[in-house]
């Protein structure tokens, strides 16, 4: 189902132009509006709805023309087209597109008269589309100094009158910020004789601005000239991202080799450290002393005694004989010189006497002769 939507919209001068009228007038005012109506299609397809139409009437207020006096083209509500056609005289009349009146001091609501008046008009003029402006005003300072003044635009839609949105164009809407290829219908005979006069240097052929043609290709000139830009701009971006990924891909890997070698680091650090054995003293140490195990020992205690307890008994399958023959050598002139020393020392002792201290000093004996 088509949706219709309208709004009336009027410059900033020509409103201007109407409250000075009303404003310098002793009595009520009334006249009527010139201008265009554009209507546009618009179909948006949905989710919700397939199809959808909203038509939208722009009825564009370019002009008015005030009337001399109040009633001055109708009798109470019947339109007296002879007064009529001469107030439109110097217009045509497709370019009217309503009507307006200015009142102080009441409502802003149109009367019963004025609702007939309008009925009227559409069937003499034979436009179902004009629109009626209601201006009022009032003072709302005792002196009068400061009015106040409200506006609206009623249509007839059906047998009801509808208020329409009015909307005072000027240069900060973004609407108005377009060029008009096309200018203003204007059926002033100096205007049209100047044109004409100019036409050739302002206008082209088909009837459009040239400058607005030279602004259309500067702007298409940088629109391509953006597209090249952006296209750049994208390529050095797709190469910047890839750069980042492979630092990112870097960074990962230093991290991950960092955190290696600090676990590498704990663990020799917290890891003790082993000495390897002397297997050959050790051996050495159990065939010279089999019997003193504090040599034997690999460990001490805190105030440096030996701990017999941790002696290496293990066999290290060496052969002392083979791999250290001068130490076992040398022990044994060592024990047979000090047995001779004893026996020349004591001559009443036996060799027996002499023998028994000596194998307990072996015994007792804390360090080898190398």
């Amino acid at each position: 189902m088509a949706e219709l939507n309208t709004t009336a919209h009027v410059s900033g001068y020509v409103l201007a132009s109407l409250m000075f009228h009303h404003f310098n007038r002793n009595s009520d005012v009334e006249g009527f509006l010139l201008g265009g109506i554009k209507t546009e299609a618009k179909n948006s397809i949905t989710d919700s709805q397939m199809d959808g139409v909203q038509v939208e009437y722009t009825i564009d207020i370019q002009k008015h023309i005030p009337c001399s006096t109040v009633h001055s083209f109708y009798n109470y509500v019947e339109i007296n087209k002879e007064v009529l056609k001469k107030l439109l005289s110097c217009h045509k009349e497709q370019n009217v597109i309503g009507w307006y009146r200015q009142r102080r001091n009441t409502e802003q609501v149109m009367t019963f008269r004025e609702r007939l008046i309008h009925q009227n008009l559409q069937k003499c003029l034979s436009n179902q589309e004009l629109v009626f402006l209601l201006m009022t005003s009032s003072a709302i300072t005792e002196s009068s100094s400061t009015h106040s003044l409200e506006y609206a635009m009623y249509k007839l839609q059906g047998s009801c009158f509808h208020k329409v949105p009015v909307l005072v164009t000027n240069l900060g809407i973004v609407d108005q910020q377009d060029y008009h290829a096309s200018s203003i219908a204007c059926s002033s005979v100096g205007y049209t004789r100047v044109v004409k006069k100019l036409r050739s240097k302002y206008f082209n052929t088909d009837g459009s601005l040239k400058e607005v043609c030279r602004i259309n290709e500067m702007s298409s000139a940088l629109q391509e000239e953006l597209k090249e830009t952006c296209g750049k701009v994208e390529e050095s971006e797709r190469s910047l991202e890839k750069l980042l990924d492979e630092v990112n891909k870097l960074r990962k890997t230093v991290k991950e080799k960092k955190k290696l070698c600090m676990q590498t680091f704990e663990e020799k650090k917290c890891k003790k450290t082993k000495t390897d054995e002397n297997v050959l003293l050790c051996q050495a140490l159990q065939k010279l002393f089999p019997e003193t195990k504090t040599l034997q020992t690999q460990t001490i205690s805190l105030e440096g005694a030996p701990l017999p307890a941790y002696t290496c008994s293990a066999d290290h399958g060496i052969d002392i004989s083979e791999v250290l023959p001068l130490l076992l050598a040398d022990k044994k002139e060592n024990c047979e010189s000090d047995t001779e020393r004893q026996l020349d020392q004591s001559g009443s002792e036996t060799e027996e006497d002499l023998l028994d201290p000596l194998k307990i000093q072996m015994a007792v004996s804390h360090s080898p002769t190398f």
